[in-house]
């Protein structure tokens, strides 16, 4: 984008809509974050990836702060999790290096469509309730 004004706004935009659906939904950097640098900012996949990545640590703060002080964070789920995902997230980052950008992107349009169909034709589970405010 030449435009420096358009070039904030879009940021801006992008920065609103990842930050709203990862407090919101769990997710942001992913599914929006990179999409829309590549598509509406020019980053090569590669570069929206590791943006993605490194925003991601102030979405999660920001929300799991909101999360926690709700009840919906499982401490003992965290400290068991975390620690595979870091070492991984590590392994993970080191592979997407080594895969063409046009492949990963397939790889990651790809993840993001069986994983929205799997969500969408699961059941809701029976513990499951409706929060209202």
């Amino acid at each position: 984008m030449s435009d420096p004004t358009l070039t904030v706004a879009v940021v801006l935009g992008i920065g609103l809509a990842s930050g709203v659906l990862a407090g919101m939904l769990g997710v942001g950097g992913g599914i929006f974050l990179v999409p829309g640098m590549v598509l509406l900012l020019g980053q090569d996949q590669h570069t929206a990836q590791g943006i993605s990545l490194a925003t991601i640590v102030a979405t999660a703060t920001a929300g799991a702060i909101v999360h926690r002080r709700q009840g919906n964070v499982d401490l003992r789920l965290v400290l068991l999790i975390a620690p595979s995902a870091v070492v991984f997230g590590f392994l993970g980052a080191w592979m997407a290096d080594k895969v063409d950008a046009l492949w990963l992107r397939r790889l990651f349009s790809g993840f993001l469509l069986i994983m929205g169909a799997r969500m969408m034709m699961s059941r809701k589970p029976e513990q499951e309730n409706v929060r209202a405010n």
